[in-house]
């Protein structure tokens, strides 16, 4: 900073930004309630002695000196009161923004008045050989409990000081001594208001700091970074107080979830700085069109709403049309689910996750942009939400049992291994479905809790089977790709063995189809990891997606399991046989072996038998049993390793 603004910055000459000036009008407007409560008290003690002195005859005053001074105190007393007004007046409207022109008027009136009167009781003091007291009292008084730049305090102070001593010499000579005195008093009254000045700037800024901080972390606190827009935990607490407003209809309102369909590709060809670009835009323009209503950022690409039921489909529209025509390559959409809260105390958590149940339900159904939670998904919600909360007490109780269903050697008839299942038999509901309970678990992304539990069962069988003298036969294991995401899944098996003691060739690692996406780096790198160590790795599902052959090219695999859809309706379908016979043949090109599940017939065992398949897995060598039924089997000779 130059010399020139360090000066100008003294001088108060620098420009503030209006929350400094407002603190300025503040600090003026508390002081001139003290100030100007002093000043009536002071005067109106002033004129009661000057009468009672006078009518009592203790001190006999000449008219014109009834008249001077009791004037000059009226006039100071009625200033006072004007000023002690406009404070109390300004504290009551502060809200309202008060007339501030007005302010500095009252202030600046109510300053001159007191140098005036200060000038002139003074000069009457000074010509009777007293003291100047009252001008000091009152320079005091305006320039050391208001707040002046200071090029105004230099200027008036100046300027009043030069007055009086004009007026006094022209009268009274002054003498060496008024003159040192009347300078000193000058500049100590001049520190003493620059000094204020000063100190009020620098608090002023600190609270400006402070504010700017605070409305920041509020900010952050209820809206969302990304889109700007409000965050759950502000929607939920707008919600409730909606709610419960006795005033609002509750069958007029209506939870929206919105979930924009193949965003993941947007961001993928266009990078994540435009599609959160996109996403704050699209906030926006939901807050503008849902005008009045509660909107949040849910997260990744999803929103929430709270509206009033009318007109919304309309609306809904609107929307709809955005996110078709944003990008012909890409086939965006918009998908959006619906809950109608039936009464009062229905917590907004609740509204959203049903909202949201509504709209995951249509996900994959292209002609369905719009579902309303009903009845019968109420069963199937609250299923899943009591498979993600009791999902830990299960394992820990042993709820989830190890299941295994045989594998077979099509040349020998043999067992030549098996496939660990997961089977909930739960106190409550019986045998849960794995259908319902796995595909629950992937979709909270609580799947890996359950394959880390089987790895550990199937470890622990196997090692009671090498302790008990039991033949030990291979396990196949299946995970999820949410495995791969959450955990670092090679170091959890080999953990795990190490742990039982377990040799790596009685566990083989299967990864479904569906799971494969081409250049997943992360999942790539995990398989190295698999094979280096030694585990055998299968391809699970192999023909369930449509990126089988896409994944053939990128991924290595030991064998190739044969989704058991091809053998759907196997008798007569000669398409289902070629194909069938097409994908051994790849798969023996590609140096993997295959196993075909879902075999129920000895037609279609046969048939996978003439055309090389080498492993088979279906009800017609077995189903998935425990591990004592298996070995049983084994001992009684049913199944011959």
């Amino acid at each position: 900073m130059s010399k020139l603004e360090k000066f100008k910055r003294f001088l108060g000459l620098e420009k503030y930004s209006e929350y400094v000036e407002k603190y300025l009008d503040r600090s003026n407007a508390k002081s001139a309630i003290y100030l100007s409560s002093v000043i009536i008290c002071l005067e109106i003690f002033m004129i009661s002695s000057v009468l009672f002195n006078h009518y009592t005859g203790e001190t006999i005053r000449s008219a014109q000196w009834m008249f001077s001074h009791i004037g000059s105190y009226i006039t100071l007393l009625v200033t006072g009161i004007i000023m002690l007004c406009y404070s109390i007046y300004f504290f009551n409207n502060i809200d309202k923004k008060p007339n501030l022109i007005l302010g500095k008027i009252i202030h600046t009136f109510f300053s001159f008045v007191c140098i005036i009167f200060g000038i002139y009781i003074s000069y009457l003091d000074y010509i009777k050989g007293e003291q100047f007291i009252t001008l000091m009292t009152m320079v005091i008084f305006v320039f050391c409990f208001l707040i002046w730049r200071p090029i105004y305090s230099i200027a008036f102070l100046s300027i009043s000081f030069c007055i009086f001593y004009a007026l006094c010499t022209r009268k009274v000579p002054a003498t060496y001594a008024t003159q040192v005195n009347l300078f000193i008093i000058w500049i100590a009254i001049l520190m003493a208001s620059s000094n204020s000045f000063h100190q009020r700037i620098k608090e002023a800024k600190n609270d400006e700091q402070i504010e700017h901080t605070n409305s920041i972390l509020t900010k952050l606190s209820i809206s969302d970074e990304v889109t700007g827009i409000a965050n759950m935990q502000y929607f939920r607490s707008q919600a409730v107080s909606l709610m419960q407003n006795p005033k609002v209809d509750i069958r007029e309102l209506i939870y929206l979830f919105l979930d924009i369909e193949n965003f993941k590709n947007f961001n993928e060809k266009y990078g994540f700085l435009d599609g959160n670009e996109f996403l704050r835009a699209f906030a926006q323009t939901i807050e503008k069109i849902f005008k009045g209503s509660i909107v949040a950022y849910f997260s990744n690409d999803n929103f929430a709403i709270l509206t009033s039921d009318k007109d919304y489909m309309s609306k809904l529209k609107k929307l709809e049309e955005i996110i078709i025509n944003k990008d012909s390559e890409i086939k965006m959409c918009l998908k959006t689910g619906a809950y109608r809260p039936e009464d009062r105390d229905c917590l907004p958590i609740v509204a959203c996750d049903h909202a949201r149940y509504a709209c995951y339900s249509i996900k994959k159904h292209y002609t369905k942009s719009y579902c309303e939670y009903d009845n019968s998904m109420s069963k199937d919600f609250y299923k899943k939400q009591y498979i993600i909360n009791n999902i830990d007490d299960a394992i820990s109780n042993g709820y989830i049992k190890c299941y295994y269903q045989p594998v077979i050697d099509t040349l020998s008839g043999k067992l030549c291994g098996a496939e660990a299942l997961a089977r909930w038999d739960d106190p409550k509901h019986g045998f849960l479905s794995p259908v319902d309970f796995i595909q629950t678990l992937e979709e909270y992304h609580q799947i890996h809790k359950l394959d880390i539990y089987i790895v550990e069962q199937v470890c622990r069988d196997i090692k009671k089977d090498i302790q008990d003298g039991n033949v030990v036969i291979p396990i196949s294991l299946n995970f999820s790709r949410m495995d791969f995401d959450i955990l670092d899944l090679s170091n959890e098996v080999e953990s795990c063995l190490l742990k039982y003691g377990i040799e790596r060739k009685y566990v083989h690692v299967e990864i479904t189809e569906s799971a494969l996406t081409e250049n997943d780096g992360k999942l790539q790198e995990a398989m190295r990891k698999f094979r280096s160590a030694g585990y055998a790795l299968w391809l699970d599902d192999f023909g369930s997606g449509y990126s089988g052959l896409n994944v053939l090219k990128e991924y290595d695999f030991d064998m190739m399991k044969i989704d058991m859809k091809f053998l759907s309706n196997f008798s007569g379908n000669q398409k289902a046989k070629k194909v069938l016979k097409s994908i051994v043949s790849l798969a023996n090109e590609l140096g993997m072996q295959t196993l075909t599940e879902g075999v129920e017939t000895d037609e279609a065992f046969n048939f996978l038998k003439e055309i090389g398949c080498e492993r088979l897995q279906g009800y017609l060598f077995g189903k998935p049993m425990k591990k004592e039924e298996l070995i049983q089997k084994i001992k009684d000779g049913i199944y011959k390793v």
